[in-house]
């Protein structure tokens, strides 16, 4: 399903919040069946804002969760907040990952720079949840598919693939993750989520199951919900007429499109916007409104594109992304506007919304926001948030601004992506 979005995809499958300093929050859900709720805090010390937060998420839910998802900035100490989460009651899956300078629900944006981590708990007797993380060591591939074959059967359904897994990957490996989660379930199992973040990109990218702290895990939920799911992932930029193929290739450094210096290209299709980076520079912040795309197939009559966020021009004027390149692959470029980043989740969330049936009642929501989009808008980010209100009311939603993004544009293609948003609805 998609709508006006030349780049916004949605399916499904069946399967807030506190103010500075404090915790509150906010539930949906039908009595007797699942629901969900957000809560937050700004409390100076991880096992502070932690506990501060449970309690609000407790009495929003009238119970423990069976499964919390926890987004987190990097000014909190990651093994003190692991240790806050050893002391829930074993029956509870945590999730975590820390996110660029802030954390988002529907109360607002939460951190600011500083410390900030908000919770989505679900609670749901007749639904299965399990978590799993694996340090990647040398094979990515190989401890994605342990994680994945560990998520489910800690959610009691060994073999037996779940509705959608929810990914936090580390930096950089994204793509032999997906391959190792598709080794585990084949390619039908939609993965959404996001990469690790951080304040910067020299921070701290961390990843926390309960009771323990990883800072370089592929971290799985493998959610087995009563009622349904509904998804959208987009890009949210047009291609322009501008466009090369990749003639030679480093994995994510690129020196030469159509045989010349991958930046000089650059650089002439974009009217001279990186001269100043020629020879060697960030263009990280220059790049994220006029980034290149990679097609990756078509919804219906709608091309797809894979969004790369060009980083750095090096001295000999290669580009280094965010995503894997191969030689041979196809770049576009793509562009987008201000307005468009911050009105984009709207559409987004709509999408998720018409891929479910038309009795779909969203019970709550998990979005990924990329950071480099976040930076681009972020003395308007409120926004944003306002842009969930708009399209799902009330809706508790955790929002988590990561270093990448994880999505499914069209059934059985998992995809590692920059620029992006995902939505995923929880619904009855």
């Amino acid at each position: 399903m998609h709508n006006n979005d030349a780049n916004t995809v949605g399916g499904a499958s069946s399967g807030a919040n506190a103010g500075a300093g404090g915790a509150s929050a906010e539930a949906a859900g039908v009595a007797g069946t699942m629901k969900m709720a957000t809560a937050s805090s700004t409390a100076g010390s991880a096992d502070a804002a932690f506990a501060e937060a449970m309690s609000a998420l407790r009495a929003s839910l009238g119970r423990e969760p069976d499964h919390v998802f926890l987004s987190y900035t990097d000014a909190y100490d990651i093994d003190e907040l692991a240790r806050a989460t050893a002391a829930l009651p074993a029956s509870v899956r945590v999730h975590g990952s820390s996110s660029c300078l802030s954390v988002m629900t529907a109360a607002g944006i939460h951190g600011a720079g500083g410390p900030g981590l908000a919770l989505f708990g679900i609670a749901d007797a007749q639904g299965a949840y399990g978590a799993a993380a694996e340090p990647v060591g040398e094979s990515p591939r190989a401890a994605a598919a342990r994680a994945a074959r560990a998520a489910m059967e800690d959610a009691g359904r060994e073999g037996k693939p779940p509705a959608l897994f929810w990914l936090t990957a580390p930096l950089g490996v994204e793509e032999q993750i997906l391959l190792g989660i598709e080794d585990a379930v084949g390619p039908d199992v939609p993965v959404f989520g996001g990469s690790s973040a951080a304040n910067s990109l020299d921070g701290v990218l961390s990843q926390v199951e309960r009771g323990k702290a990883h800072r370089g895990a592929v971290l799985l939920s493998a959610l087995y919900p009563s009622g349904e799911i509904a998804h959208a992932f987009s890009s949210g930029y047009t291609p322009t007429e501008h466009r090369g193929w990749v003639t030679r290739s480093e994995g994510r450094r690129v020196p030469e499109i159509d045989g010349l210096p991958a930046a000089e290209v650059y650089n002439r299709w974009a009217d001279g916007l990186f001269s100043a980076q020629l020879g060697g520079g960030s263009i990280g912040a220059e790049s994220s409104l006029r980034p290149l795309g990679r097609p990756s197939g078509w919804a219906g009559k709608v091309p797809q594109y894979l969004l790369i966020h060009p980083n750095t021009v090096d001295k000999d004027n290669a580009l280094t992304f965010g995503v894997h390149i191969n030689e041979g692959d196809e770049l576009v470029l793509m562009t987008g506007s201000r307005e468009g980043l911050l009105d984009r989740i709207q559409s987004v969330a709509g999408a998720a919304l018409e891929a479910a049936r038309p009795s779909f009642q969203p019970q709550g929501a998990l979005v990924i926001f990329c950071a480099g989009c976040m930076l681009a808008v972020r003395d308007d980010i409120e926004r944003v948030v306002k842009g969930m209100a708009a399209a799902l009311g009330p809706t508790p939603f955790l929002g988590t601004f990561s270093f990448g993004e994880q999505g499914c544009f069209v059934r059985g293609k998992n995809q590692h992506a920059n620029l992006s948003i995902s939505v995923v609805l929880f619904g009855q």
